[in-house]
């Protein structure tokens, strides 16, 4: 605990005098005010120096100039909506800059008040709900927990992980434990190590382990990966022995996941297909499916597999995410602008001297569309299919950038399926949604959950439910019918909802009736961002690098 002379206040002799009050009457506590980062007359009023929302980089070169002091960060990472991207790069920072002292995250909860719609229904109610003016309606919906419910939101992942202090740095047969508890010794926890392959679980064994505090050190581990091919992940996880009044006993305080390949095989399809060219589609079948391609509309207009038409909607590319609180702080949709329109208005080019292009190979055929963008200056993309005889499909999306548009807050394809397809299985990050900057808390695995479920319940709708690295996923229906993306550790998402329509609701209740699953295939989605709500970006490095030519390939088929 320490004294607080508050905070947002400037400074001035009053507050410095208050301070000295608190260490004369009472001398076991730290004294703490920000004001000095604004004051300096008075720098003695806090015995730290405390900044809201500084950079790492900001921190680092205030620490290069003056450490005469601890630093905090008394306010950082605003978790307003879905946010708390690039928190570990503030988190990192105390392990090699021992003045840096962490932070306080704001908010815990997000502030809400339960109110009724005009319907009767119940929803998390924010400022200008009550129809007071003036107001910074949901600007207080920053918690990492639920304001209605108490719920931890997707964010508390990372934050977990963030703030463990166990780490372990796992490789093939061996696991670095550093210890950065300052009283425990990692013996006090049971320590397990899981091995799955291609996310089943094969192996599960006890490591015992014996690190002192602010200490490390290396452990043979005790599953070893075998010959067959797949996908390996390994996973070191620190448990509680005992149950305390916060978590029962086998509560997960840290863990550390490495990933291995041993090298698979390409399948090689060559199951027959019979190609059909007429005046305005393009058919092709095989055994248990056919698909049509039409020339007119300039995509794929049906997918039948298994006797049932799969597809509601011609799959498109897509560049474009609903904004989240942080984009909207930062004017994202200004400069980002046209690649909502790109994603909702892009045309048939009519240059290509064929479009669409079909292309016969010895086992599948080809069947490649050219798009033109109503950005300024205009822009081109492509869209091609090929199809094999089991009824899969390959889909590759193609860009060459311009450079006056720079990047995009997204690269992939929407898909709009049948409601009826709610359930959701996915191997990749998780089990909570992921993004670029976001990801370090998720681990490899087959997780699953209703489609519904991804919607997270942030009091503004917003992007969200995201999975990062993904290698599989699934949606089907009631009765295992459905479909199958396969890519290679690419984002995917379903919700019942498309970007446009979560953009438009400033309520959960405004949302649409649900009636299709939307689900988006992506090489890469921009970053959350999170190092405040109202100027900051995403960093650099979490955006979408167009510096070179943008391919992404994937994979569909349907399921029986």
């Amino acid at each position: 605990m320490i004294w607080s002379c508050g905070n947002e206040s400037f400074g001035g002799s009053v507050i410095y005098e208050m301070s000295q009050l608190f260490r004369e009457l009472d001398d076991t506590r730290l004294v703490h005010y920000e004001g000095v980062f604004n004051d300096r007359r008075y720098n003695g009023s806090s015995d730290m120096e405390s900044q809201m929302y500084p950079s790492v980089a900001s921190i680092k070169e205030f620490l290069a100039n003056d450490r005469s002091k601890p630093f905090i960060s008394c306010e950082y990472t605003h978790a307003m909506g879905n946010s708390c991207g690039a928190m570990h790069k503030y988190t990192d920072l105390t392990d090699t800059e021992p003045l840096y002292q962490g932070g306080f995250i704001w908010d815990y909860i997000d502030q809400s008040i339960e109110k009724k719609d005009r319907y009767g229904n119940k929803f998390q109610a924010y400022g200008g709900d009550f129809g007071e003016r003036p107001t910074d309606y949901n600007f207080s919906g920053n918690g990492i927990v639920y304001g209605g419910d108490r719920d931890e939101s997707p964010k508390m992942q990372e934050v977990k992980f963030n703030y463990q202090n166990i780490s372990a740095e796992v490789t093939e047969n061996k696991v670095l434990i550093k210890n950065k508890n300052l009283f425990t010794n990692t013996n006090q926890f049971d320590c397990v190590v899981l091995l799955e392959r291609d996310g089943k679980f094969l192996q599960q064994e006890v490591l015992a382990t014996d690190v002192e505090p602010l200490s490390e050190k290396e452990y043979k581990l005790p599953v070893e990966l075998s010959e067959i091919p797949g996908e390996y992940a390994v996973t070191v996880s620190f448990r509680l022995k005992e149950g305390t009044c916060w978590a029962k006993a086998g509560h997960e305080v840290a863990f550390g996941q490495g990933v291995f390949e041993v090298e698979k095989q390409p399948e090689v399809i060559t199951d027959e297909i019979t190609v059909i060219r007429g005046k305005w589609n393009i058919g092709v079948r095989g055994t248990h499916f056919e698909c049509m391609f039409s020339i007119k509309e300039c995509g794929m207009v049906s997918y039948r597999y298994g006797g049932r038409e799969l597809i509601e909607k011609i799959p498109m590319p897509n560049f474009w995410r609903a904004p989240v609180d942080n984009d909207c702080g930062n004017k994202m949709q200004a400069r980002y602008g046209q690649w909502k329109l790109a994603s909702m208005y892009l045309r048939k080019d009519e240059d290509a001297k064929e479009n669409p292009r079909l292309e016969k190979k010895e086992h599948s055929a080809v069947i490649t569309y050219y798009y033109m963008m109503p950005t300024i200056p205009e822009s081109k993309c492509s869209l091609s299919y090929e199809v094999f005889g089991d009824g899969t499909v390959k889909v590759s999306m193609h860009y060459d950038p311009v450079k006056e548009l720079g990047d995009m807050p997204e690269f992939g394809v929407l898909f709009k399926f049948n409601a009826d397809f709610e359930n959701l299985e996915w191997y990749g990050d998780g089990p909570a949604e992921t993004y670029a900057d976001r990801r370090h808390g998720a681990k490899l695995g087959v997780y699953s959950n209703k489609v519904a479920d991804n919607m997270a319940k942030y009091l503004v709708p917003q992007e969200c439910g995201n999975k990062t690295g993904v290698r599989w996923a699934k949606i089907t229906d009631n009765t295992g019918r459905g479909i199958v993306f396969c890519g290679n550790k690419m984002n995917f998402s379903a919700l019942p909802y498309t970007p446009h329509e979560l953009e438009n609701a400033m309520h959960p209740y405004e949302l649409p009736q649900v009636h299709y699953t939307v689900v988006r295939a992506a090489m890469q989605q921009m970053g959350v961002g999170g190092d405040d709500s109202w100027l900051s970006e995403v960093h650099p490095e979490y955006l979408i690098d167009v510096g070179k030519p943008l391919d992404f390939t994937f994979s569909f088929r349907g399921l029986v």
